[in-house]
């Protein structure tokens, strides 16, 4: 018999701190489950305080390692979340980390055991998705909060806009930085006045005058300033005391922030603040720069992105998009994927195939496969484990009990003041105790019904998936290794084990 080494993993987030989910509570279920199957803990690693969308925890970090090392090949977690709440991240550890370094895997609470042969159970996909389901609820409310917040005039950002500094009486509120605030008037003259943005962002360079990041002191600081800065300052409505919603496109899942290019859709609230541009300056230069752009190409995200291979050599396939003769639009219905390493002679497969047809290809393989899981059944599974497991549901229902019991204290208080076992004075103040407890609990209960786990987001998701109209990128990177095209459009798909 197999002698295993077990780690546990805990992990618990700085806005998590309850008692049923704490780092003890997850430390008796992991210890007692492995104690119940005489499996030896040889080390502990727990994150205290960390989000379960981070890739990288200090504790986490240390388990890989000693994985890598052959120090521990069995993990034991309360359940998958605590590993991670990422979707791609839950699939690259069950699936490729763990099985490539022979750890069995194991979550108590979810009846989750890898076993020597690595036989995932099938809902461990959806669970992903599920996990995925409830941080996608949370940063839609987190959104909806900023938007609610910028429309009443108060700043939410972590940083002021160079030219312009939070207000240490008043965080929500910002005001000109007049230490800086001249580099922006300047900038704006001198772009009236003929000069392009690489031009004034090297005759700043020349000045020595420090760059934004560089002013702000924010980490990985760029030394210099650069042409797209000078334009990204050119172009923001913040300089004539606007705030500008719908900017950024932030995704809380993968960590990233960038431009919303689409002006169409920038939501404005205007007069928020001291304006530091004169409207009519700044409109000048957006006349200008209307002028002055070019076509730009429209980024295309295709749904087979990194996924193609070809089936002879097995390098990537290229995608190709063409122009139309008119050469001002792209011809996306054209789009496909070829062997690059064909017309380098390193490669016999010539085969060209249409995008739109392999897609549909994929997109029928895999309905096929989802039909093959009872996928109703898990979905089940998964609301029931979440009804049963969630932190939120249970608290919800904690505080629910302590209303129920202070509602009958306050009955207890009126019968004793009409018995006058009570003066009337002690009835006023307790009484009003209570109903301030009371209050305080439904604003918990408010506050956590918001932010627990959306059933029918899940459902909805799982009826999507079965129809075919769910499938993206990101999902099919969940299910599919690659997708394998062969000379005379002979497809294989290589799917990962579930």
């Amino acid at each position: 018999m197999k002698e295993y080494r077990a780690g546990i993993y805990l992990r618990l987030s700085k806005e998590h701190d309850e008692e049923n989910n704490s780092i003890e509570a997850q430390r008796e279920i992991t210890t007692k489950y492995a104690m119940s199957k005489g499996y030896k803990i040889v080390k502990e690693y727990a994150d205290n305080g960390y989000s379960g969308i981070l890739d990288s925890r200090p504790e986490l970090n240390k388990m890989i390692v000693d994985i890598s090392r052959g120090f521990i090949n069995m993990v034991i977690v309360k359940d998958v979340s605590r590993l991670t709440r990422d979707k791609n991240k839950t699939g690259w550890y069950t699936e490729i980390f763990f099985p490539d370094n022979d750890v069995r895997f194991i979550s108590v609470t979810e009846f989750i055991d890898s076993g020597e042969r690595y036989e995932i159970d099938d809902s461990i996909m959806l669970r992903g998705i599920a996990n995925q389901s409830y941080i996608a609820d949370i940063s839609n409310k987190v959104r909806a909060n900023k938007k609610a917040m910028k429309e009443k005039g108060q700043f939410v950002e972590h940083y002021a806009p160079y030219g312009y500094k939070k207000d240490k009486e008043d965080k929500h509120k910002i005001i000109v930085d007049e230490e800086v605030a001249e580099n922006i008037r300047k900038i704006y003259d001198m772009y009236i006045n003929g000069k392009t943005s690489n031009y004034i962002a090297e005759y700043l360079n020349n000045q020595k005058i420090k760059n934004p990041s560089r002013y702000m002191k924010l980490k990985n600081a760029s030394k210099k300033w650069s042409g797209e800065t000078i334009n990204n300052i050119l172009s923001n409505p913040f300089y004539i005391g606007n705030t500008v919603m719908n900017d950024y496109k932030t995704n809380y899942i993968k960590k990233t922030c960038r431009k919303n290019k689409n002006r169409d859709s920038w939501i404005i609230k205007e007069n928020t603040h001291q304006a530091i541009i004169e409207r009519e300056k700044y409109e000048k230069v957006q006349e200008i720069k209307s002028r002055k752009k070019g076509t730009t190409r429209i980024k295309y995200e295709f749904l087979l992105k990194d996924l193609v291979c070809c089936g002879e050599c097995k390098k990537r396939l290229q995608y190709k998009i063409y122009k139309s003769t008119d050469k001002q639009k792209y011809l996306y219905d054209k789009a496909g994927f070829i062997c690059n390493y064909f017309y380098k002679k390193k490669c016999k497969n010539r085969t060209y195939i249409r995008e739109k047809d392999l897609n549909e290809i994929v997109k029928n393989e895999v309905i096929k496969r989802l039909s093959l899981i009872e996928i109703d059944k898990i979905t089940n599974k998964i609301i029931d484990y979440y009804n049963n497991t969630n932190d939120n549901m249970k608290k919800i229902k904690q505080y629910r009990n302590e209303i129920e019991k202070l509602e009958r204290r306050k009955s207890v208080l009126y019968k004793n003041k009409c018995e006058q076992y009570i003066t009337i004075e002690e009835f006023k103040v307790e009484y009003a105790k209570a109903n301030k407890e009371i209050e305080r609990y439904r604003m918990l209960v408010k506050e956590l019904v918001q932010n627990k786990l959306n059933e029918n987001r899940i459902r909805g998701v799982v009826e999507q998936l079965k129809k075919g109209t769910y499938i993206t990128n990101d999902f099919l990177k969940e299910i599919i290794n690659k997708v394998e095209v062969f000379p005379k459009n002979r497809i294989e798909i290589i799917y990962k084990s579930l």
